[in-house]
């Protein structure tokens, strides 16, 4: 069953915020806006001050300037923080022993909720025949729908989500995708990260990309990727004299694998740089238009595809 939820809006705001611990800037002057009715993707690798900002946004961490508001406000200000905010940010934070149900009744209880939110919410993430079962005993799947059915309790116009589809399997990452589209249509603000990039894109209305604590990218998911530039893969007996002849012409390129990403020229010209620079027979040579991870490892300049190369990229987390 499906449960109608109330319509909600909200928005997230960050305006030249930054965060220093210990004499190290974490986050440096990051701004961005989180329309309401929209997903906005937030993508940083390890270290870039993704999760910094988040714990700002939600009151967990104090900004060292700037401000990281939500509605309007600082979190701490809000009378009634989980009826306009819902977080999943360390999971659920259940007691192991304690039942899915009784895990959020504790919860709606000490928010000031209705205790008929609890079977809601459960009915709504899926977890109703495991509303009575010890939280010890749940799969790391089922964790990450106990954390999404405790950030909705409140019914919520800004949903924060740190890896929503973590431990999920196929189905359940395409549940949390039709999720996520119909808290958005409602009017909610999401603000949603992920490693997998691949699967933001197919999610996210906007993109909020950060780099070693700064902003880089703050825009549609359309108009980041709507220059039609293209890729080209190439494999060949002595990739590193050809890397090294690109870089010298200052052509983006990225390793993967065995492989070089080039961009800014045809395959053709890719193929004839190797045959005269003396890289060796060409074994695979092929061109494609730009992907959200094309796009993302250009602009973030503290990441490199030196791995092997994978089926749905990811980012260090």
């Amino acid at each position: 069953m499906v449960v109608n939820m109330s319509s909600r809006t909200g928005t997230i705001d960050c305006r030249a915020v930054s965060k220093v611990f210990d004499h190290r800037t974490v986050v440096d002057d990051v701004s961005f806006h989180v329309p309401a009715g929209t997903i906005t993707g937030f993508v940083g690798a390890n270290g870039a001050g993704k999760t910094t900002t988040m714990r700002m946004l939600l009151g967990l961490v104090a900004p060292s300037a700037g401000t990281a508001w939500v509605n309007g406000r600082p979190y701490r200000d809000l009378k009634q923080p989980r009826r306009e905010v819902g977080a999943v940010v360390d999971g659920p934070g259940a007691h192991p022993g304690h039942s899915a149900r009784t895990h959020l009744m504790i919860m709606a209880t000490s928010a000031g909720l209705p205790r008929r939110r609890v079977d809601e919410v459960l009915d709504l993430v899926e977890l109703t025949e495991h509303a009575h079962r010890r939280v010890d005993g749940f799969s790391m799947g089922m964790l990450q729908r106990l954390a999404l059915a405790g950030a909705l309790l409140g019914d919520p116009g800004i949903l924060i989500l740190d890896e929503p589809v973590n431990g999920l399997d196929p189905p359940g990452i395409l549940w949390v995708r039709d999720l996520l589209r119909r808290l958005a249509k409602e009017g909610r603000a999401l603000l949603v990260s992920s490693h997998l990039l691949s699967e933001l894109a197919e999610v996210a209305h906007r993109v909020v990309i950060i780099d070693r604590g700064r902003l880089v990218a703050d825009t549609t998911l359309d108009d980041l990727l709507a220059d039609k530039s293209h890729v080209v893969e190439l494999r060949c007996a002595d990739p590193a004299s050809l890397l090294q002849a690109l870089r010298a012409r200052k052509i983006n390129v990225t390793v993967e694998g065995d492989a070089l990403m080039i961009e800014g020229m045809s395959a053709r010209e890719a193929g004839e740089t190797a045959a005269a620079v003396g890289a060796g027979p060409v074994y695979w040579l092929t061109e494609r238009a730009s992907s959200f991870e094309d796009v993302y490892f250009r602009l973030a300049g503290s990441m490199t595809r030196e791995s092997p190369a994978r089926t749905d990229p990811v980012v260090a987390s």
